[in-house]
């Protein structure tokens, strides 16, 4: 009986994990289509004001879909990595959480300054737009925290992708398209560039997500490479 019930909450716990990653792929797809783009790179106050509660919501929620998102492909790719490739896989779950708990907070704090940096209750126009004329001067206190943070998160996505390789437990083209993921630090990661630059790791996720659900379904067998890292 207990075993039986331990069975019921790892089938519980591994669908859970599965359905956070899928949906935090395609979001993620979602939110690279729709993310603020402002002036060709720069945040006016023509471009924020009319969209400052939408700017704001977007960028929250950009950041907790980050955050869970990663956190289950961080969680799924650690668990399928038992023996060859677990040192990689292990250090790179941890600079994955750790970086894109960095970057979600950068990125909430963004969506929050300009929010009320365009605030007509707070702020005349004028003063508005002296503020973030400045804060586009200023970049790397305003954006620095989130992009150390994607910095990190990314660095740990290439190095956990380098653990899945060594365990082949799943193909190897899903460590490949996610180690293409640096390429969005090359690309507009917004817009329809932003999507075509951001596809290949969204599906290397959702193979990940197709095989995670396969091998926790299936019975233990002796075909993983157990041998050490």
């Amino acid at each position: 009986m207990t075993g039986t019930a331990n069975a019921q909450r790892r089938r519980v716990g591994v669908t859970i994990l599965v359905v956070v990653m899928v949906v935090a792929s395609v979001f993620g797809l979602i939110v690279g289509v729709l993310f603020p783009q402002g002036d060709d790179g720069h945040f006016t106050y023509a471009t924020v004001a009319p969209d400052r509660t939408f700017i704001r919501l977007w960028l929250l929620l950009a950041a907790l879909n980050l955050i869970v998102g990663l956190t289950a492909f961080a969680l799924a790719a650690w668990i399928l990595v038992p023996a060859r490739g677990w040192i990689a896989a292990t250090i790179g779950a941890c600079l994955t959480w750790f970086g894109c708990a960095i970057y979600a907070l950068g990125v909430g704090g963004i969506g929050t300054i300009y929010y009320f940096a365009t605030d007509p209750d707070g702020l005349d126009r004028a003063a508005s737009e002296r503020l973030l004329e400045h804060l586009d001067d200023s970049f790397v206190s305003v954006w620095g925290v989130a992009v150390t943070g994607a910095v990190v998160s990314t660095v740990g996505q290439v190095v956990l992708a380098v653990g899945l390789w060594r365990a082949r437990t799943v193909p190897r083209w899903i460590p490949v398209l996610a180690a293409t993921l640096v390429v969005t630090f090359l690309l507009p990661t917004a817009g329809l560039v932003g999507l075509v630059s951001e596809l290949p790791s969204a599906i290397s996720g959702l193979g990940l997500a197709w095989y995670f659900w396969r091998l926790q379904q299936a019975p233990a067998t002796p075909s993983i490479d157990v041998a050490p890292a």
